[in-house]
């Protein structure tokens, strides 16, 4: 009976529930979900005020939209100014060449010059009394007379061609087309002639063919002294007093500083006008041994300068 009435007993006990312990029981179910909705609303607060910082401040929008403003406003402004700029810019008239005449320097170094115009000029007698303008006053001194002629209006300098023409020369045309355009006349003052108040010629030509050139210089020496003569102002009776034709046989070969040249001679036996090929591409014609030793050294020194 005893252990009946105990087993029975136990089966009929109530449990008592009181708030307190409901509460319990609440709070421990539920302590998970509080503590997730407690995390979940704090990991939204974070995040809303990450994306407030990264669209910035009012005052931060506003600063961008005036900076936006004033720049589009300067564009507008130098676009503006620019293109007024170019309307009102006058055009600058691009400059006409103008011809530039090139003294013809490349052959010997000189003390003087003189730029001689001879347009017009057609005879050697006007041509003579054009260059005997042009005086030296110290010895040793060389100076070069560029002869210019103005050809439809522009001025250059004149061609060996006509120099050829303008002195009326008889010399062959197979010299003058071996010849370049490019020649140099000029006076030196050497001490044989400083006593006489004279100063001595010479021209230098310059060469595209060498044995064209020295075959129709032998050619050119039938005539050549009668149309240089005035030019050399060589007043000296020419032997046998032919004055039109000088025979061949009264050029005579000489050596003049190692080179060969020609010469005639007058009645005296001095020489009155030589020629030399001091290269194969410069002839020398002058009237005078001094002359011609001044003018060979300077031709080889400046030949001989670096470029």
């Amino acid at each position: 009976m005893d252990g009946n009435e105990k087993q029975l007993n136990d089966k009929n006990i109530k449990v008592l529930r009181t708030y307190t312990s409901d509460m319990a029981d609440a709070i421990r179910t539920n302590e998970v979900s509080m503590i997730k909705i407690v995390l979940a609303e704090k990991n939204k607060r974070e995040q809303e005020l990450i994306y407030k910082k990264a669209e910035g401040t009012t005052f931060s929008k506003i600063f961008l939209l005036i900076g936006g403003i004033i720049l589009i406003a300067a564009a507008i402004f130098g676009s503006y100014f620019l293109f007024q700029k170019k309307e009102k810019e006058v055009p600058i008239p691009i400059p006409v060449p103008t011809p530039v005449v090139d003294n013809v320097d490349t052959f010997i170094s000189y003390d003087l010059k003189s730029n001689i115009d001879v347009t017009g000029i057609n005879t050697p007698t006007a041509f003579v009394d054009l260059i005997n303008k042009e005086k030296l006053t110290a010895q040793g001194q060389i100076k070069t007379l560029f002869l210019e002629k103005k050809v439809d209006g522009i001025m250059g300098n004149l061609s060996s061609k006509d120099f050829f023409t303008m002195i009326q020369s008889t010399a062959p045309s197979t010299l003058i087309r071996s010849l370049s355009s490019n020649f140099l006349l000029g006076k030196y003052l050497d001490s044989s002639l400083i006593s006489e108040n004279k100063d001595s010629i010479f021209i230098i030509f310059q060469t595209n063919n060498y044995d064209q050139t020295y075959a129709s210089m032998l050619d050119w020496e039938k005539t050549m002294l009668n149309d240089l003569k005035s030019i050399f102002d060589i007043k000296l009776p020419i032997p046998n007093g032919k004055d039109a034709i000088v025979p061949e046989k009264l050029w005579r070969d000489v050596i003049i500083d190692n080179r060969d040249a020609r010469v005639i001679y007058g009645d005296n036996g001095e020489g009155i006008l030589y020629y030399v090929f001091v290269n194969k591409n410069n002839l020398l014609i002058a009237s005078n041994i001094e002359t011609i030793k001044e003018i060979v050294e300077r031709l080889i020194i400046k030949n001989t300068q670096p470029l």
